[in-house]
């Protein structure tokens, strides 16, 4: 059979094949009024997907990496291999990605075409990458070396410019007991986890503990990272997830296995609110009005809408919507009101410089507060 008739009873049969994963729907509760649930595309389940200013989005699927537009154009294809975390740069123009192997990892820069701008390897698996700036990438990188009489695991902090090989330090070697070294990888390379602050002046991480005598559990601290100082701000479980500074950078959102996640102040570390949620899977809105923990959607203290409870998401740079990836879909959910971001300080560099005091211990919270109150634009 040939001809328009044929044409035609092949169109749908085509069609079908291009929307793959056009029958894919996300589970929700009644949304809000306003919201809307768009599928964007057909993804791996459990993969890391970013979002860039403009718009796009970088997934993997069928374990190669892709950039698909908005739009619903067919995806770029980038690279044939599944990374373990993927970022767009400030400007939306360049992506990051790491790709983990037996023993290294070999971090990569790409255009939006799909070329390989600049490639270095590093030790053991990259567990999170971020943008500083334009010019610089932060990457955390754990090995896991299993001996009989217990594990060391080395937890290294990468500072790429992108064209000279990166700068390590290492930020925790600890050799722990034969029972905690038997927990399966995927878990110990949770245990290593990083945000950096909305200043770019400073990272918060996750980093594995064993005392003596005491319950294994993950640390949460401040490094600075022009002066190197360091803080301690919280304590969690093993199997902890979420980390992220709120757009004031004075505070910190730290997910707890408990099924509590915390609001804490910085540099004290002391609790102001929590939501009943472990925080597992956190994104945090722009403007921090909005908070996705765990699948549920917080407004503030108020839970609006829920989702499967294993949804990764993230919210886009305007804030009007959030990129969830669930059951090997990526959704994308519009019609948030999230407010402006803050404004950025009238003098950056006399509030980078009074946080430096403070992490230092020259200044006291007292006067950090008295003078940044004083700055234009705070």
């Amino acid at each position: 059979m040939t001809g328009p008739r044929a044409l035609a009873l092949l169109l749908p049969l085509v069609l079908s094949t291009l929307t793959g994963c056009a029958a894919a729907t996300l589970k929700s509760s009644a949304l809000p009024e306003g919201f809307a649930v768009r599928n964007l595309a057909k993804v791996d389940a459990g993969a890391p997907f970013s979002v860039s200013r403009t718009g796009s989005f970088a997934v993997t699927s069928g374990g190669t990496l892709q950039v698909i537009d908005p739009s619903g154009a067919p995806g770029r294809r980038f690279a044939p291999a599944p990374a373990s975390d993927l970022s767009f740069s400030p400007g939306g123009d360049r992506l990051a990605a790491a790709f983990p192997s037996a023993d290294q990892s070999a971090l990569r820069l790409f255009d939006l075409q799909g070329q390989t701008l600049a490639e270095a390897r590093v030790p053991g698996r990259v567990t999170f990458i971020v943008w500083r700036s334009e010019k610089e990438l932060l990457a955390t990188a754990l090995v896991i070396r299993r001996r009989s009489f217990g594990s060391e695991l080395i937890s290294t902090l990468y500072r790429w410019d992108t064209v000279a090989p990166p700068v390590a330090t290492v930020l925790n070697d600890l050799t722990v007991r034969p029972a905690v070294g038997k927990l399966p990888d995927p878990l110990l390379y949770k245990s290593l986890r990083l945000a950096l602050s909305p200043y770019g002046d400073e990272i918060a991480y996750s980093t594995l503990k064993d005392p003596p005598l005491f319950t294994p559990h993950l640390a949460i601290s401040l490094r600075h990272l022009e002066s190197g100082a360091e803080r301690l701000v919280a304590e969690t479980g093993i199997g902890s997830g979420g980390l992220a500074y709120l757009p004031d950078g004075d505070s910190l959102l730290v997910g707890d296995s408990q099924a509590l996640t915390r609001r804490v102040t910085l540099p004290d570390g002391k609790e102001t609110d929590a939501w009943p949620s472990a925080g597992d899977r956190l994104a945090l809105s722009p403007s921090g009005s909005y908070l996705l923990l765990d699948g549920r959607l917080f407004q503030g203290s108020r839970e609006i809408a829920s989702f499967p409870s294993d949804s990764e998401a993230s919210f886009l740079p305007d804030g009007s919507g959030i990129a969830i990836s669930q059951g090997g879909a990526l959704f994308l959910v519009t019609g948030l009101k999230d407010p402006k971001r803050p404004a950025e300080p009238g003098e950056p560099g006399r509030i980078l410089e009074l946080r430096r005091l403070r992490m230092l211990g020259l200044i006291t919270e007292k006067e950090f507060k008295a003078k940044k109150s004083q700055v234009p634009g705070l």
